[in-house]
C-alpha cells in the first residue's frame, strides 16, 4: 500500500514538473513573439516615416502596400535612367553626361526641346541662344506655332497632336513602333529690333514622346530639374515631344565677342571643374604638353603658386556669368 502511494506521489511530482516546464516554454515564446513583434512594428512605423508625401497615420497593410508601389516606381526610374545613360566606349570618362551633350549639341549646331502635344514649349536648352538667337526664358511657356510661319501650322499641329496625350496609350508596343517623330519646318530667328522683316530658319525636331511623370532625376541639360521645380506638378499624367532640333544648314552665330589671334596665343576649352576639354593646334609649342597629356586633368596643376590665386577668380567669373557647361578662353603667352 505504502509502494502505490509512493509511485502515485512520484507521477504526480512528474505531472508537475512538465508542467512547469511547459509554462516556461509557453513565457518564452510569448516573450520572443512579443519582442518580434515589437521590432516588426518598430521597422513598419521607421518605414511608414520614409515614405514621401504621407501626412496622415497609416494602418501596417496601407504602409506596406505604398512601399511596394515606390519601390516598382522607383525601379522604372531606375531603368530609364539606365537607358539615357550615354555609354562609356565612346564618352570620355572626365566628362559627365551634361558636359557631354553640351559639347555634342555645340558640334551638331542643335539644341534641345520639350513641347507639349498642344504645342506648349516647356523647356529649351542653352544651345539655343547661339543658334537662333533666342533666350530659353524667351521660348518657354510660348506655342511652338507662335514662331512658325502660317502655313506649317496646321501640319505642324497634326504631327503633335495626333500621338496619344494620355501616358496609359504609351504602352511597349507603341513605345517601339511608333513613339519617334520626325518633321521639318520653319522657326523664326529671334531680333533684337522688332522693327526689323522676319528671318524664318528651316530645322528638323526628332524625338520622341515621354509622360512626364516618369521623367527620371538624371534626365539631360536639366529637363528634370525644369519640371521638378515648377512645371511637374501642374502637368501631371501628360505627355510632351522631347527632340533634338537641328538647323538643316548651319549658321553658328557666335555670341561671345570675336577674339584677334596672335602669334603667341592659344585656345583652350575647361569644364565647370576647370578640367581641359579642348586645346586647339597652337597650344603644345606654346605650353609644352600635347593635348592627349592634358585633357581630363585639371588646369590647376599646371600653374604656378603664386598664380592660383588669380586663376580662382577668372573660374569663379566664369562660373558666375557665362552659366554655361564649358568655358572657352584664350591664352597669351606673357615672357
Amino acid at each position: 500500500m505504502t509502494s502505490s502511494i509512493g509511485d502515485d506521489s512520484s507521477i504526480f511530482d512528474g505531472s508537475m514538473d512538465e508542467d512547469e516546464k511547459d509554462k516556461a516554454k509557453r513565457v518564452s515564446r510569448n516573450k520572443s513573439e512579443k519582442k518580434r513583434r515589437d521590432q516588426f512594428n518598430v521597422l513598419i512605423k521607421e518605414l511608414g516615416t520614409m515614405l514621401p508625401g504621407i501626412t496622415r497615420k497609416m494602418d501596417k497593410s496601407t504602409i506596406l502596400q505604398k512601399s511596394i508601389d515606390f519601390l516598382c516606381k522607383h525601379n522604372e526610374i531606375s531603368a530609364q535612367s539606365e537607358s539615357s545613360e550615354i555609354r562609356q566606349d565612346w564618352k570620355p570618362p572626365f566628362l559627365s553626361n551634361e558636359e557631354f551633350t553640351q559639347l555634342m549639341l555645340e558640334a551638331l549646331d542643335g539644341f534641345f526641346i520639350a513641347i507639349m502635344t498642344d504645342g506648349n514649349i516647356i523647356y529649351v536648352s542653352e544651345s539655343v541662344t547661339s543658334l537662333l538667337e533666342h533666350l530659353p526664358s524667351d521660348l518657354q511657356d510660348q506655342n511652338l506655332l507662335n514662331f512658325l510661319p502660317l502655313n506649317e501650322h496646321s501640319e505642324v499641329y497634326k504631327a503633335l497632336s495626333k500621338h496619344p496625350s494620355d501616358p496609359e496609350s504609351l504602352g511597349p508596343e507603341y513605345l517601339k513602333t511608333k513613339n519617334q517623330l520626325e518633321f521639318c519646318c520653319h522657326v523664326l530667328r529671334g531680333t533684337i529690333d522688332p522693327k526689323e522683316p522676319a528671318v524664318y530658319e528651316r530645322v528638323k525636331f526628332i524625338g520622341n514622346f515621354k509622360s512626364l511623370n516618369d521623367v527620371p532625376n538624371t534626365t539631360r541639360n536639366g529637363l528634370a530639374g525644369v519640371l521638378q521645380r515648377s512645371l511637374q506638378p501642374a502637368f501631371d499624367d501628360l505627355v510632351c515631344f522631347v527632340a533634338t532640333v537641328r538647323l538643316a544648314k548651319p549658321q553658328f552665330i557666335k555670341v561671345t565677342h570675336t577674339t584677334h589671334h596672335t602669334p603667341h596665343t592659344h585656345t583652350h576649352t575647361h569644364t565647370q571643374t576647370w578640367k581641359f576639354l579642348f586645346l586647339d593646334h597652337r597650344a603644345p609649342p606654346i605650353i609644352g604638353y600635347l593635348p592627349f597629356e592634358v585633357l581630363g586633368t585639371s588646369g590647376y596643376d599646371y600653374y604656378h603658386v603664386d598664380d592660383l590665386g588669380t586663376l580662382a577668380k577668372c573660374h569663379e567669373h566664369c562660373e558666375l556669368h557665362t552659366h554655361t557647361h564649358t568655358h572657352t578662353l584664350t591664352a597669351p603667352l606673357c615672357v
